[in-house]
């Protein structure tokens, strides 16, 4: 399989719709974005993009359904 280079090229405005995903997905599930758990939701972003999600909302969606902060334990 070919790629054209416009089709793994991103322009300033997709770099910075990525970061906000990114940093709104970490927060989401208060992960500190440069943590080992806090890269690996950019991976999985990144896939996401590869894989043609190209809507802001979908993709904070995708990474976050079913996700967020540990309920408190039961005292």
């Amino acid at each position: 399989m070919w790629l054209r280079f416009s089709d793994i090229a991103m322009g300033d405005d997709e770099i910075s719709m990525l970061r906000r995903v990114h940093a709104y997905a970490c927060s989401f599930r208060e992960l500190e974005p440069d943590s080992e758990h806090g890269v690996e939701v950019g991976k999985m972003l990144f896939h996401l993009y590869q894989k043609g999600v190209r809507s802001e909302l979908a993709l904070m969606q995708m990474l976050t359904a079913g996700d967020g902060p540990a309920a408190p334990e039961a005292g």
